[in-house]
């Protein structure tokens, strides 16, 4: 019985050393900071599941608001218009000029405090997020004061138009989309990530 524990407790470590060793899940988020659908998903299932598989290294989180959202240029002046109204556009320009200065940790924290709060595009409420996640608030507004914050969000539809999404948010996970991941992934984001990675029983 002894010698069967400490065969299952090397296999258990080996399998958990080889997960770690593999390269890890690339998940694509395409979302709006005002849609409850990305606050649902974001809240419920990105974050609980980054928590289990992001210290490991197993997934490597892709975020992108925009969804959609569009953007017209009239008289050299660039203007975007969102699916939720213009309190939209402000939040995903801020978790724009976040994600492109922050560390990842930082990004994925202060993203599910902004939309866990109940008002993700409330300035004083981005404001208490950034200073919760060691991020610099002076920072974020000199980006979206200059030219950078539009750029992103820019590069941002770009990047969504080549996915062509129905629904917001879409998930696509290592570039690809399915309809068959995208629909698990929205109740179930755990399983879908467990597939990727061979269902070890330590994550999964």
């Amino acid at each position: 019985m002894f010698k069967f524990i400490i065969v299952a407790s090397l296999l258990a470590f080996t399998s958990a050393k080889s997960i770690r060793d593999q390269e890890p899940v690339q998940v694509q988020v395409y979302y709006e900071t005002l849609c409850p659908d990305s606050i649902a998903f974001i809240t419920q299932q990105l974050y609980p599941n980054y928590l289990i598989f992001g210290p490991d290294g197993l997934i490597d989180i892709e975020l992108v608001p925009y969804g959609h959202a569009s953007e017209s240029v009239e008289d050299g002046i660039r203007t975007f218009t969102c699916q939720h109204g213009p309190n939209e556009c402000y939040g995903n320009k801020v978790q724009a000029c976040v994600i492109n200065s922050a560390s990842v940790n930082q990004t994925i924290n202060f993203v599910f405090c902004s939309e866990n709060s109940g008002n993700p595009a409330d300035p004083t409420v981005l404001e208490q997020c950034a200073l919760d996640n060691g991020l610099s608030w002076a920072d974020i507004q000199q980006c979206l004061d200059s030219d950078l914050a539009g750029d992103l969000l820019s590069a941002n539809g770009k990047k969504t138009d080549l996915v062509k999404p129905n629904f917001i948010p879409t998930i696509t996970f290592n570039g690809e989309f399915t309809q068959t991941n995208q629909d698990a992934a929205l109740v179930n984001l755990k399983k879908v990530i467990c597939s990727f990675i061979g269902n070890p029983l330590t994550y999964c």
